[in-house]
């Protein structure tokens, strides 16, 4: 049915009739008089709502009612006079001509029905196609929730999401997500009734929440149990007033508590591709307004209403949705921690090799990601329009776990050197030495047998009085020149005139016919301990940065996903420097990736004060900081990067861990 109808006409002999006809019109009608010689444009301005207009042919324009109202219906009066030349308007499905010379009250009568009929179909036809609007806006709102839902990766920002488009769709103040949960120790395949239903997250219009999560268990007895178990939506119109038998009930302490009133409230299921009930999804108090606070009874009892059947499919089709984009995230997680179980595994099988830089690859990654928070903060200077995701975060600590892969590809006994020499080559040496003083210590011993068979007793003793001492000499030279090879062995620079010392040491040698000649170093050995700084030579030291070429081509093989791409990249460069000093690629500053940047600040950090190896000391956080501000003058480490690393203290992230 339509209603106010309002009827506007020209022709004073047309409203005897019109006021009988539209008599019994259950519609209301208003009847008004229009004079289309004195503004025709004011007539046509009338025609709003549901309208009919009969006019005499004369003062009837089309041109006039464009645009013309939707629900206006014309009836057009005909009078054949001399001259006339009717122009039909039959073409148009708003006119009814009413064509007869003599205007007969029967025919102004059927015209009107008509009209009214033509209003009616009219307005049913706007209302389905109202219908049809609302329709596609609720599956084009349906379909842009499905999309990002489908798209969220952080658990809480999908269960926030999940509960606002939920609420904003049904127009609820309120709304709690509850997810199913196996208890330690109970199989996942197990049944529902041995699970546990948590609190995960809540929303409410009307009130402040504080709130934190909890686990209930899952009974049939609460209405979200209910619905979890029996898999169907549960639709109550006043929660106070439930049903006689029903074996759910309402816990209203928190109403008790907080002064609000529940009243609606739908409860929906949240199932998985394979139909099983993974969650629940709560909707509390339709509102007619969706901005309405609901902040006393009255306004309750004024403002709620029942969810209704279209409330109810909305919210079941986006609880669906929720429930595989939950299930989806879920493997998700499922599959990140599993692939980070692996890289974690991986790092520490690397770090075995060396022990003794256990835990290096966490403690970069950990200040790395550290350095890249605190950029998020900044709001100036030239870091101050950069912003990391969560998933270029994840990027980066990924980035700094795996700097270090490459070592896999490197000699252990290259990796793990702590002296110039290897062990092996060290206890060569010593045995060499050990061969050289009974060998010396025999040719006296010898020497002392034959006087003893050649010469007088007196000249013996002069003879093995010589012999002692110039043994004793020589034994003393060997002694002085093992320590100076020990000395020589450590990781220390090399002292003024230890080079020539050394090359004086090499020429010595032990000749014997039994044993040949003895050389008191060899030619290799000399090239060790003469290297200048460290433990290694330019051969090791270039197998040892070969690491980083290492790590970049066993990470070029992994199929990383977009938001992973740029691991290889971040890592291939953790050794570069901003000058082009470094390696492997020798880029400068422009080249270098952020990231990258950040990360050789943390490395070097993190070599200078890790516990002691082998080969150096560790040193102060002071002096570890006064380091890197060396580099940073040479031209090496970004100098921004570093300051914002000591103002903000990011060291002490693993500082405080240790």
């Amino acid at each position: 049915m339509i209603r106010n109808i309002r009827i506007l006409f020209d022709t004073e002999r047309v409203k005897n009739v019109l006021e009988r006809v539209t008599s019994g019109w259950a519609e209301g009608v208003e009847l008004e008089f229009v004079n289309f010689s004195e503004d025709v444009a004011d007539v046509y301005q009338k025609l709003a709502g549901n309208t009919i207009l009969i006019c005499h042919h004369k003062h009837y324009s089309p041109a006039d009612l464009s645009p013309r109202p939707d629900r206006h219906i014309s009836v057009i009066l005909w009078e054949n006079e001399p001259g006339d030349t009717p122009t039909k308007f039959h073409h148009d499905t708003k006119v009814i001509e009413i064509l007869r010379s003599t205007l007969k009250d029967y025919k102004v009568e059927y015209a009107m029905r008509q009209a009214r009929n033509m209003l009616f179909l009219q307005a049913q036809n706007s209302l389905l196609q109202e219908r049809v609007s609302q329709t596609e806006r609720e599956l084009r709102t349906l379909n842009r929730i499905g999309v990002a839902l489908s798209a969220e990766k952080d658990i809480e920002a999908l269960l926030d999401m999940i509960l606002t488009k939920s609420r904003e769709i049904t127009s609820a103040d309120a709304g709690t997500l509850y997810l199913v949960e196996t208890p330690e120790g109970v199989d996942e395949g197990a049944p529902l009734e041995q699970k546990m239903l948590r609190f995960a997250w809540a929303q409410n219009d009307s009130l402040e929440l504080d709130y934190s999560t909890f686990t209930m268990p899952l009974t049939p007895r609460s209405m979200a149990g209910n619905v979890a178990l029996s898999g169907e939506t549960l639709n109550v119109e006043d929660v106070y007033e439930l049903p006689d038998g029903v074996e759910y009930g309402f816990d209203s302490s928190y109403d008790d508590k907080s002064g609000y009133r529940t009243r609606s409230v739908l409860t929906v299921p949240m199932k998985n591709h394979r139909n099983e009930v993974i969650g629940v999804m709560q909707l509390i108090n339709r509102k007619r307004d969706f901005s309405i606070k609901l902040g006393t009874p009255q306004t309750v009892e004024r403002e709620v209403l029942a969810f209704d059947i279209k409330n109810v499919a909305l919210a079941g089709s986006l609880a669906s949705q929720a429930g595989v984009a939950l299930e989806n995230m879920r493997l998700y997680e499922d599959i990140r921690n599993l692939f980070e179980g692996f890289i974690k595994a991986s790092v520490h099988a690397i770090e075995q090799r060396d022990p003794t830089t256990s835990g290096h690859s966490e403690r970069v990654a950990e200040l790395t990601v550290g350095l890249a928070e605190a950029v998020n903060e900044i709001k100036e200077g030239p870091y101050g329009a950069v912003s990391f995701s969560r998933e270029e975060l994840r990027e980066i600590r990924y980035a700094g776990l795996l700097h270090d892969f490459g070592k896999i590809g490197v000699r252990e006994d290259v990796l793990i050197k702590a002296k110039k020499l290897y062990p092996g080559e060290l206890e060569a040496i010593r045995a060499r030495y050990q061969v050289l003083k009974k060998a010396i210590d025999a040719k006296y011993e010898h020497e002392k047998v034959r006087s003893l068979l050649e010469k007088t007793r007196d000249e013996t003793r002069v003879i093995i009085k010589k012999y002692e001492g110039e043994c004793e000499e020589r034994m003393g030279e060997l002694k002085e020149f093992l320590d100076f090879i020990l000395k020589c062995n450590e990781p220390a620079v090399l002292e003024e005139g230890g080079f020539e010392h050394l090359q004086e040491i090499a020429k010595r040698a032990f000749s014997d016919k039994d044993l040949g000649t003895i050389p008191y170093l060899t030619e290799e050995e000399i090239e060790r301990l003469s290297i200048g700084r460290g433990t290694l030579s330019a051969e090791e030291r270039e197998e040892i940065e070969s690491h980083v070429v290492h790590s970049y081509n066993f990470l070029k093989r992994i199929p990383w996903t977009k938001e992973l791409r740029n691991v290889p990249e971040f890592a291939h460069s953790h050794h570069e420097k901003l000058d082009g000093s470094g390696y492997p690629q020798k880029i400068s500053a422009p080249e270098i990736p952020l990231p990258s940047r950040m990360m050789v600040i943390a490395d070097i950090f993190d070599a200078l004060t890790a516990s002691d190896r082998p080969y150096k000391r560790a040193v102060p956080v002071e002096k570890a900081l006064q380091i890197l501000g060396y580099e940073e003058s040479d031209g090496h480490i970004d100098p921004d990067l570093l300051k914002l690393f000591i103002d903000k203290k990011i060291y002490m992230r693993v500082i405080e861990e240790e």
